[in-house]
């Protein structure tokens, strides 16, 4: 089976700690509730993902992004999300830690990868540079998913606890205004990005 694991790790690496909606996410989710209370958005994305990886493995997705219809209804869907997303993240900044209803969950993890622009981009760009080319497609899709995904698992948990760590610097109501502000900014930018 050819496999450029070394090249799969580093691409992995790279795309999944750089920001996205899924780290502004878990960032926002740490810095408020914390690594252990976050653990079932973190699985949430990472079961969402590991579905989307499946997919661009088996080509699916390329067959999705390939008709301008689905691709146009997929940005809207993408674009509605994401603007959702940022005005959630920019009241889950300010809110206390111990309000429980705000917390967003395992459904909201794992949904939101078929919606997340970057996810896309980076399952089908993984795909086509890296995924194993052995006689049975079905282990060749099944390592490259896991070997992907397993990546994620400390790059989630690196944003999580940096989430965690700022809470503990910055308690003012004025930093976490601040805090807030930048996310949906910086949300309302991966908006304009899904269009260009």
């Amino acid at each position: 089976m050819a496999f450029d694991s070394i090249g799969l790790l580093i691409f992995a690496l790279i795309t999944l700690l750089t920001p996205g909606p899924n780290n502004y996410l878990l960032f926002a989710h740490g810095k408020n509730y914390g690594f252990n209370d976050s653990y079932k958005l973190m699985a949430g994305i990472f079961s969402g993902f590991v579905v989307l990886l499946f997919i661009s493995g088996y080509g699916i997705s390329e067959i999705i992004m390939r008709s301008p219809t689905v691709g146009l209804i997929l940005k809207i869907i993408s674009s509605a999300w994401l603007i959702y997303l940022a005005f959630m993240l920019s009241k889950l900044n300010t809110m206390s830690s111990s309000d429980s209803h705000s917390k967003i969950g395992y459904i909201h993890g794992l949904l939101m990868q078929f919606v997340n622009p970057k996810a896309w981009i980076v399952s089908i760009s993984g795909a086509s540079a890296f995924m194993p080319q052995g006689d049975n497609i079905h282990l060749n899709v099944f390592v490259f998913a896991f070997t992907y995904a397993g990546i994620g698992i400390p790059c989630m948990a690196t944003w999580v606890s940096f989430g965690g760590l700022i809470s503990k610097w910055l308690k003012s109501e004025k930093t976490n205004r601040i805090i807030a502000y930048s996310i949906f900014t910086l949300m309302m930018v991966s908006v304009v990005m899904v269009w260009l």
